[in-house]
């Protein structure tokens, strides 16, 4: 049977999403709940800032509750509200008009008397979902919360993966708790670049992913590109998406370029200044220069623009390609046989997009993800920094 499945907290994806996004946050508090104040304590010690979790009456226990909304009259003396995702960043949007005032989760520390002190409001986002600004702070609002802080699920994940106890049975329900945010919930940013306008207004955010997926085995990995783009119409953001790509997809798309121009172009050159930064340049001349894929025994598929410079058959039988755009922005699609894009909005990264997103990934990391294509040091990077 697959380990995925073994797991006592896996469930079918075919949920709804709200359905899943609630699941996970009861599958939390169920193990918080189950083990000792101190399992609680070492988590929010470590996901929370210091003064949220201060106070000068002593905390003994914990009381935990799901699918909360404002109460008129709460016994707690202060709350805080927390966003769980993969992604850390809050991205704006505009305030419709039905609006459901229920977070996902409560946990509240309470006194030797039974008084409740500071209580912390869940607002939980899953897989690819992100967490907005309009609405952590409508629940701020709301359950008159006095700040807000955000963390990932790898966050949790790597707690519990240090944590050791003294049960076994409470041990089981820690482990398999951080298994299936392991196999589910790992997926997160690498690099990320946020633009700006004249006037300081965020108008595009960029960002590399990695999430783990188990079915892969040796190389358990696969990436996305992606940006939000403002749009100027409705002032709401849009978003653009790669394909994932395996390890071994990645390495079969990119692998059609060649090594040197690579790492000109993901590494870097000296620019004017002195500075190694990377650059589109190295890869614009090597396309003009005649640098085509599809790489050999490739199928021949040649169905978009004139100036996809790199494709390849994917594990879905799709065909993902490296396009530049415009001739000066670096655009990922995907094709299927029919020529039609097999996805909604393809991503594409102008010259200085591309150099400020590569420039924010450590430079050694994009010399292994980029040039070597050696994956593990970018997960280790990844899970090590939550």
């Amino acid at each position: 049977m697959d380990q995925r499945i073994q797991n006592i907290f896996f469930q079918p994806r075919y949920e709804s999403d709200a359905q899943y996004e609630q699941n996970v946050v009861k599958h939390l508090i169920n193990v918080l709940e189950r083990t000792e104040p101190s399992t609680t304590e070492s988590l929010l010690t470590d996901l929370l800032p210091e003064t949220w979790t201060m106070t000068d009456e002593q905390v003994t226990d914990y009381q935990y509750d799901i699918e909360v909304t404002p109460d008129e009259n709460p016994d707690y003396e202060e709350a805080y509200i927390l966003g769980l995702s993969n992604y850390r960043t809050q991205i704006e949007e505009l305030e419709s008009e039905e609006k459901e005032s229920r977070a996902d989760g409560q946990i509240t520390a309470v006194t030797p008397d039974g008084d409740q002190t500071f209580s912390i409001i869940i607002e939980a986002k899953t897989g690819s979902e992100t967490l907005t600004s309009e609405q952590l702070n409508r629940y701020k609002d709301q359950f008159e919360a006095s700040e807000i802080a955000t963390a990932e699920w790898a966050d949790i994940h790597g707690k519990f993966v240090d944590l050791e106890g003294e049960d076994d049975v409470k041990d089981f329900l820690v482990d398999q708790y951080a298994d299936f945010l392991l196999n589910e919930e790992m997926e997160g940013v690498i690099t990320e670049s946020t633009i700006t306008d004249s006037d300081g207004n965020k108008t595009q955010v960029n960002r590399i992913l990695i999430q783990y997926e188990p079915d892969l085995e040796e190389e358990p990995y696969a990436f996305r590109f992606l940006s939000w783009h403002r749009d100027s119409a409705n002032d709401d953001f849009t978003l653009y998406y790669s394909a994932w790509l395996s390890a071994k997809d990645f390495r079969d798309l990119f692998g059609q370029i060649e090594r040197d121009t690579r790492r000109q172009t993901f590494v870097g050159t000296e620019n004017d200044k002195g500075y190694v930064e990377p650059s589109l340049d190295p890869l614009i001349e090597w396309a003009e220069n005649g640098g085509y894929g599809p790489s050999e025994n490739q199928d021949d598929f040649k169905g978009s623009h004139q100036k996809v410079i790199a494709e390849t058959k994917d594990r879905n039988e799709h065909y993902p390609e490296l396009r530049l755009k415009g001739g000066d922005s670096l655009r990922f699609s995907r094709m299927t046989e029919n020529n039609s894009a097999n996805i909604q909005k393809p991503t594409h990264y102008a010259g200085h997009e591309f150099t400020k997103l590569m420039s924010e990934l450590d430079r050694d990391l994009r010399e292994a993800m980029f040039v070597d294509f050696d994956f593990e040091p970018v997960w280790q990077d990844y899970a090590r920094h939550r």
